[in-house]
């Protein structure tokens, strides 16, 4: 006799893989081995063992599945060892690149810097000479009215207290 998995029985799934469920099957599957390999990319199944399995068909499903878990894990282990071999390699390659590029930057980023220190010194001192020579001439304008004014200001203060 077939058995089906519904989607009733999948309320615990996370919504993507009811959904993916749903699209693939409806409501409803037949399951075969056949579907099975078709779908084995697309769904969780290690989750479906835990929800949907008997503990004697978990137990044994777990015994299945426990050496391929251990091949992929060697698998993955040596892949990682190799990406991280093959990224350390060309990080080194990188840096031999970098960092003679980076210090010329800094020598070039340096005598830009000084040269403009010199140059905006330079100008600061010339800026300062003609502010001061202005600042002579605006005494010499402003001076002779504050002291007009300094003179009207007084008397005007002198009348009004005294009539007071």
């Amino acid at each position: 006799m077939p058995k089906t998995i519904k989607l009733s029985q999948l309320g615990e799934a996370c919504s993507p893989q009811r959904t993916l469920f749903m699209e693939k099957f409806g409501d409803e599957v037949k399951v075969s081995v056949a579907l099975a390999r078709r779908v084995a990319k697309d769904f969780k199944w290690d989750w479906a063992a835990d929800h949907l399995l008997s503990a004697p068909a978990l137990a044994e499903y777990k015994k299945v599945c426990a050496p391929a878990l251990a091949e992929y894990k060697k698998v993955c282990a040596l892949a990682l060892a190799d990406y991280e071999k093959v990224c350390a390699l060309a990080l080194a390659e990188y840096k031999k690149v970098r960092d003679p590029a980076l210090a010329e930057y800094k020598k070039v980023c340096d005598q830009a810097l000084a040269d403009y220190g010199k140059v905006r010194d330079l100008a600061w001192t010339d800026y300062q000479k003609v502010r001061g020579l202005a600042r002579t001439e605006h005494k010499k304008v402003c001076d002779p009215a504050l002291a007009d004014y300094e003179k009207v200001c007084a008397v005007a203060f002198a009348k009004a207290y005294l009539t007071d």
